[in-house]
């Protein structure tokens, strides 16, 4: 009996290839889609899952948003520590990056030598000794617990073993340094993509610090613990102890397995996924799939009236309802089976797009759980697309069925006009979606922020002692030379990136100024080199000496300031002018600092970030790390400027990996999710209105054809081309734009939701929903038109010949 239904469907494709075509096309892309999203789900829900007990590991978050910053990953240890005896926490771990030691310890060294070749530890951590406990790593060779007991003991990665010694087993070699030495005590194997950590050499926390560690703190809590609760004490402990705006800070618990999608803001190890970008992935792929068979069942419906003789003399020999439907159900099968291999070549053609696309390592595995979920998908879709259209054919009598009477069943009727009603709602609400997350994308981009964005070189996580131990250090003379390179600066602050530190001064009028004020430590042309808008007064330049930050004997720092136009307003001063040449003192009294400019607004950070007054400083530095910012001459060639002096700073530095960029480029991975939900709406939005099409176009052809003596007999008594294209597509126009306005209102409300997202945001323009609807109603008419003036062409006597 099988059998025999596959040769009736074979049957049935060969007597209507282009009926199988549109559904096979139709299915193929909704199912492509969904598997695509399937493994990029999976991919991102599988993030610090394989760590121990990540379902109870919570990292500690500091909440800087009273100030108008962002939560960031960082916070202070002693506010963890204070937990340590807490019933309700079973134990505690902290990571350091080396970046962050300078607040707490000595710094650690990182330029090393190896068989006498200088080299540079890249990623290096200080970790508690408990690290095992809460990250599940592979140890290849030597005793990680050995390795994190005391300083000068280094675990490192595979990759970091291959690079320096040429040979995974390193457990006893030695790296040397100016005052001592390194010992590898145990080396693993590389950290898997799917984890936000990232380090490739560990060593101890030192026992004795100047003041409590500034880093990454994980905490493991009993099991049925409140986390909000823990982070709710944590907060008030913190405040208790705090002063002035500090107390506006708060604690937030982040549940390691969710990690992921809570590491977007600033000084993450690892840039984070968004939950959102998943979301929206999978529901416009239930779109598709909604599309797609909305296309299945409107075309088997309105299709039906071409087997309807088929169905008839089935009836009449004895063939039961179960049996016709039965039937009908394995057509719908075959044909999403059929589309189910379409699909999964599709897949392993797009896959390397979309791990472009995404910045995953996304893979086409064909395990036995993968194939039992694809067929599962395709026996669920299959039975509800061919659900109803079995039901309807097999549901009427022989006598009706034979008597061509089936395309005037009130109720399939309905189910036709809802379905492309659905379809038109979805087309103009995806539409809108496109149009406004454009637009929001194009606002950011074209966002005033103060420095420039174009031409621009950034070169990161440079050692500050070498950046700043004077004014004009040779690596910055020797950048200035090269061919392309119009000037360059130091910076310790990525613009696009959040604050690194601030300096609170007390003007000559008295104010003392204690709101959020990022301060940028800089050099010499920060005004030229950052392409900042001076207002009054001049830049950092080298024959102005005092410009450099300068130490007295009595530990009193001394250097000159820019200061944006904002702060000195918030100061006081409605002409900032005013203020160039004037000496301001810090709260502390150990710093004076004389003004030489004024500047416009800098935003730094992303749009979701609030603009903030912003302090620029002629070397006056109180981190590690520090950056270079080149300016590029026009039309000069970027990727061999980026070559010269990422060798160059190797050369310079001895730092193995450089990390070069273009500040334009940092700007859009600023807003990298906001950027992928531009191109996955599009896409989607794009694929939607190419399935709609085809669904009308079927629709529109069955329609065409049933009404195709009605034509003829309009044509006999003179109607025109346009006349008869007009009466043909105004039912499709009518049910496609009551569709497209009743989605409006959720669509606006979806929208809103959104932009609420961001402090710089677009106001919905009520003819982008004008706009899109429109275009929804043309494209509708347009495919219909064609098949109508096709039938509007035909001559009447062909059609009425026999009657």
């Amino acid at each position: 009996m099988i059998v025999n239904y596959f040769k009736t469907t074979l049957r049935a494709i060969k007597k209507d290839p282009r009926h199988f075509a549109l559904n096979l096309v139709g299915f193929s892309i909704g199912l492509a889609a969904a598997i695509m999203v399937a493994l990029f789900a999976a991919y991102e829900l599988s993030f610090d899952k394989q760590h121990p007990h990540a379902e109870r590991v919570y990292r500690v978050h500091t909440d800087y948003r009273a100030w108008g910053l962002q939560l960031i990953a960082a916070s202070d240890s002693q506010q963890a520590l204070n937990m340590q005896n807490h019933a309700q926490v079973e134990d505690i771990m902290m990571l350091v990056s080396t970046d962050n030691l300078a607040y707490s310890a000595e710094p650690m060294a990182l330029d090393v030598s190896v068989a006498g070749e200088q080299v540079r530890l890249s990623k290096v951590y200080l970790a508690s000794a408990n690290l095992p406990e809460f990250i599940n790593m592979t140890v290849l060779h030597g005793d990680l617990d050995s390795a994190l007991s005391r300083p000068g003991l280094l675990a490192i990665s595979r990759t970091q073993a291959l690079r320096l010694f040429g040979n995974v087993n390193a457990v006893g070699k030695t790296l040397s340094y100016t005052q001592g030495q390194y010992e590898v005590a145990a080396v693993f194997d590389d950290l898997p993509d799917n984890t936000h950590f990232v380090f490739e050499t560990l060593t101890a926390l030192p026992k004795a610090t100047k003041m409590p560690f500034i880093g990454y703190v994980y905490m493991r809590l009993v099991e049925g613990t409140d986390a909000g609760l823990i982070a709710k004490q944590m907060t008030e402990a913190m405040r208790e102890q705090s002063t002035g705006r500090r107390k506006l800070r708060a604690i937030e618990l982040s549940r390691l397995s969710e990690l992921h999608f809570h590491s977007s803001g600033p000084f993450e190890m690892k840039q984070g996924g968004s939950r959102l970008v998943m979301q929206v992935c999978i529901a416009l792929t239930v779109l598709l799939l909604v599309i797609a068979s909305v296309n299945f069942i409107n075309l088997n419906i309105a299709g039906a009236a071409k087997r309807a003789k088929e169905v008839g003399v089935r009836k009449a020999l004895g063939a039961s309802k179960p049996q016709l439907f039965t039937q009908f159900l394995t057509e719908s099968l075959f044909i999403v089976m059929v589309a189910a291999l379409v699909a999964l070549a599709l897949v392993e053609m797009m896959i390397p797009y979309a791990n472009q696309l995404l910045e995953r390592s996304l893979s086409l595995s064909f395990s036995p759980l993968f194939l039992v979920a694809v067929m599962g998908i395709v026996v669920l879709i299959g039975v509800i697309s061919g659900l109803y259209p079995a039901l309807f054919i097999a549901s009427f009598s022989a006598k009706r069925v034979l008597s061509g009477d089936l395309q005037r069943g009130k109720t399939a009727i309905w189910v036709r006009k809802l379905t492309l009603g659905l379809q038109g709602a979805l087309s103009v609400a995806l539409i809108v979606a496109a149009a406004v997350v454009y637009k929001q994308m194009a606002l950011i981009n074209d966002l005033p922020v103060g420095y420039a964005k174009h031409d621009r070189l950034i070169i990161k996580n440079l050692p500050a002692e070498a950046l700043y131990q004077e004014a004009e250090p040779r690596v910055l003379r020797t950048l200035r030379a090269l061919q392309g390179v119009a000037q360059v600066t130091q910076s310790d602050t990525l613009l696009t990136n959040d604050m690194t530190s601030e300096l609170f001064l007390v003007f000559p009028n008295g104010e003392r100024l204690e709101g959020t004020q990022p301060t940028v430590a800089t050099g010499f042309h920060a005004v030229e080199t950052l392409g900042l808008e001076l207002i009054a007064g001049r830049d950092f330049l080298p024959q102005f000496a005092s410009d450099w930050i300068q130490t007295s004997d009595d530990n009193i720092r001394s250097f000159s300031v820019l200061l944006s136009q904002s702060l000195a307003k918030q100061a006081g001063y409605d002409d900032p002018s005013v203020l160039l040449g004037q000496t301001l003192s810090s709260h502390t009294g150990t710093a004076r600092a004389t003004v030489v400019g004024i500047i416009k607004d800098i935003k730094i950070g992303s749009a979701r970030q609030q603009q903030l007054p912003v302090l620029l400083t002629a070397g006056d530095i109180n981190v590690a790390i520090g950056t270079l910012v080149l300016k590029l001459q026009p039309g000069a060639n970027k990727a061999l400027v980026m070559r010269q002096a990422e060798q160059l700073i190797r050369d310079e530095l001895a730092i193995p990996e450089v990390e070069i960029s273009l500040i334009e480029d940092d700007y859009q991975r600023a807003h990298i999710n906001e950027f992928r939900m531009q191109q996955l709406v599009l896409l989607f939005s794009t694929l939607s209105i190419v399935l709609t099409c085809m669904g009308i176009l079927g629709l529109a052809s069955f329609a065409t054809i049933r009404r195709q003596k009605e034509v003829a007999v309009r044509k006999v008594l003179g109607a025109s081309r346009l006349s008869i294209v007009t009466i043909l597509s105004k039912e499709f126009i009518t049910i496609v734009g009551i569709g497209g306005l009743l989605a409006i209102p959720l669509s606006y409300w979806l929208m809103s939701t959104w932009l609420n997202n961001f402090n710089e945001r677009i106001e919905q323009a009520a003819w982008v929903y004008a706009a899109a609807t429109l275009g929804v109603l043309v494209i509708t008419w347009l495919t219909v038109a064609c098949l109508a003036f096709k039938a509007a062409s035909t001559r009447p006597s062909l059609i009425l010949r026999y009657e």
